[in-house]
């Protein structure tokens, strides 16, 4: 009796201490959501309308940027200039900078020194909200949505997400149709095997979906991060092709290591540490033998 008292008294102690120690983890995952919950943007908006149509582009002026002040800077007297209906690309090494560039257009941070226009008027000045609505961007680790097709492009523009007949018109520039089109449901097939008729695409065709969805935007300043990095060479070159009218009278800056996607534009910034190098069309740079020069014709022979 004595013994069975004494096991069941260090059983109903331990779980007592159990139930502390879970009480306790849980008051800590609530503690972490409270403080997030609770954070203000240390970005302000600003308050002139974002203009309906951009007449002179975006130009970035003597741009300095480090994610802290302690570390090194990341940018460096960045100057550069896109006017309207004009494609740029962003070529080089791993670390040059060229993401935080994007980073800084979307007011994701501030620049310590410098500033950054639309029109002539610092974005700093602009609506938050204005400037985002006019911007469609495609990061290399984008969000891939386990719903259905229409739904994953859809949510490109929230509002659009039910017009399937819109919505397979971006699918077909971004050569994605076909696939969705092949699926049990079509384009109210999951884009996940948990649900029912699910299925997982590749990261290729991911990254078809994300343009679908960037494209289906149809903002005034579009930005592609490496979009076709695992898309197959025929495919890679009808969406360029699409790309390229679709965006005639935008400003369009691509972001890639791929010197075959990038000679078509119609401006080249090449990046180093942080700094912009060189700058020119394709022709232009390769006239140079620069570094441009070097780096194409590195990559030329692995196609030899």
């Amino acid at each position: 009796m004595y013994l069975r008292a004494a096991y069941s008294f260090q059983h109903n102690l331990t779980g007592l201490v159990d139930s502390f120690l879970e009480l306790y983890e849980n008051y800590l995952f609530i503690t972490d959501l409270v403080w997030f919950l609770g954070l203000k943007p240390t970005i302000s908006s600003g308050s002139k309308k974002f203009p309906l149509e951009i007449k002179r582009g975006i130009e970035f002026k003597n741009v300095w940027f480090r994610y802290k002040e302690d570390q090194p800077w990341v940018l460096r007297g960045i100057n550069f200039s896109i006017k309207i209906g004009e494609s740029v690309a962003i070529v080089g090494e791993n670390g040059a900078g060229k993401t935080t560039l994007i980073k800084l257009l979307c007011r994701f941070y501030e620049p310590q020194k410098g500033e950054i226009l639309i029109d002539g008027v610092n974005i700093k000045e602009y609506h938050r909200e204005g400037l985002w609505e006019n911007l469609a961007v495609l990061f290399q680790d984008f969000e891939k949505y386990p719903f259905t097709a229409r739904e994953s492009i859809g949510y490109g523009r929230i509002e659009k997400v039910n017009r399937t007949a819109l919505i397979s018109q971006f699918a077909k520039k971004s050569a994605i149709h076909d696939y969705i089109e092949s699926l049990p449901l079509k384009y109210e097939n999951p884009l996940a095997v948990d649900f029912e008729k699910g299925v997982n695409p590749s990261f290729g065709q991911w990254q078809r979906i994300g343009l679908s969805r960037v494209l289906l935007r149809d903002a005034q300043i579009v930005v592609l991060d490496e979009p076709t990095s695992n898309v197959d060479a025929k495919a890679k070159e009808e969406i360029f092709k699409e790309i390229g009218q679709f965006a005639k009278n935008k400003i369009l800056i691509l972001i890639s290591h791929r010197f075959s996607t990038v000679r078509q534009a119609s401006k080249i910034l090449v990046m180093d540490k942080g700094r912009i190098i060189e700058e020119g069309s394709h022709k232009q740079l390769m006239t140079k033998k620069g570094t441009y020069a070097e780096l194409f014709q590195i990559q030329a022979k692995g196609y030899q």
